[in-house]
């Protein structure tokens, strides 16, 4: 009897001691449990915010090539790359010569159409090269260069071509019907027309001897 009595405190002891172990493995499953969605929670939120990173990351990139202006061989928009140009008999106003230029009369001659304005700096920053190139080669017949103003006051042109020293002719663009006629959306903007009157090159950006290189040669004309 007195045995008995002395292993009932172990028994109970025994018993405290595996409850303790059930609640603490419980316990243990709890934690785990509330940890899981939490961490599938996070990783939900990082892959979206990635996500939405690559987007915006995209979406700057599209902006800025459509921001930026384009250097291509074929016009958007306006007369495509192997069409006619499209005829027009425009006054000088500036630069050399006098009276008015009648692209038709011009067959014969490739001709570069420089579509410009004396507030666009690019274009300021690209008369002098235009010069330059047209005094060392179009200035000896090998073609014709015009520049085609319509966004400033006529009286504006002389002084303009004076100011930059200009030679080849600067047309006036009276209601904006020549640039409309070849869908100018941005300045500087200059199509190549070799001496059959067809369309072989247009840059619309700012010419750099690449490119002058490149728009001559379509039209059959090579400079180094």
């Amino acid at each position: 009897m007195a045995q008995q009595l002395d292993n009932e405190p172990q028994e109970q002891q025994r018993a405290r001691a595996e409850r303790q172990e059930l609640k603490a493995e419980l316990a243990e499953q709890a934690e785990q449990a509330a940890h899981r969605p939490r961490r599938s929670r996070n990783r939900r939120r990082t892959i979206t915010l990635i996500v939405f990173a690559i987007i915006a990351v995209l979406a700057g990139l599209f902006g800025l090539f459509t921001l930026l202006p384009s250097s291509t061989s074929s016009s958007a928009g306006g007369v495509p790359v192997g069409a006619v140009a499209p005829a027009f008999v425009l006054p000088i106003y500036g630069g050399g010569g006098s009276g008015s230029i009648d692209l038709h009369a011009l067959r014969g001659h490739p001709v570069l159409l420089n579509f410009w304005s004396e507030s666009c700096p690019p274009c300021r920053i690209e008369m002098p090269y235009l010069e330059h190139t047209y005094t060392q080669y179009a200035a000896h017949g090998e073609f014709a260069l015009l520049g085609i103003d319509q966004a400033d006051p006529k009286e504006d042109i002389a002084p303009f071509g004076k100011e930059f020293k200009i030679t080849y002719p600067l047309l006036f663009d009276k209601g904006d019907t020549i640039n409309v006629a070849y869908g100018v959306t941005a300045l500087p903007t200059t199509y190549f027309i070799d001496s059959a009157g067809i369309v072989r090159a247009v840059f619309v950006t700012q010419l750099s001897p690449k490119t002058m290189r490149q728009g001559l040669a379509s039209v059959g004309i090579l400079i180094p």
